[in-house]
C-alpha cells in the first residue's frame, strides 16, 4: 500500500511543478510580448501550483507511518 501512496504524492507534486514551470515561461513571454493580461493566467498557474504542493504535502503527512 505504501508504494501506491508514494506514487500519488509524486503525481500531485509533479502537477504542481509543471504549473510553476508554466507560470515561469508565461512570465518570460509576458516580458517579451508586453501582454499585461498574461498576469492573470500566471497567477492562476501559481495558485494551482501552490494548491498541488499543499495537497501533496497533505498526502505525505497523512500517509506517513
Amino acid at each position: 500500500m505504501r508504494c501506491h501512496s508514494n506514487n500519488a504524492v509524486k503525481a500531485v507534486f509533479t502537477r504542481g511543478l509543471r504549473a510553476v514551470l508554466m507560470a515561469f515561461f508565461l512570465f518570460i513571454a509576458r516580458a517579451f510580448l508586453t501582454w499585461p493580461w498574461l498576469s492573470f493566467i500566471i497567477g492562476a498557474f501559481l495558485l494551482y501550483g501552490c494548491l498541488c504542493f499543499g495537497y501533496a504535502a497533505f498526502l505525505a503527512w497523512t500517509q506517513r507511518s
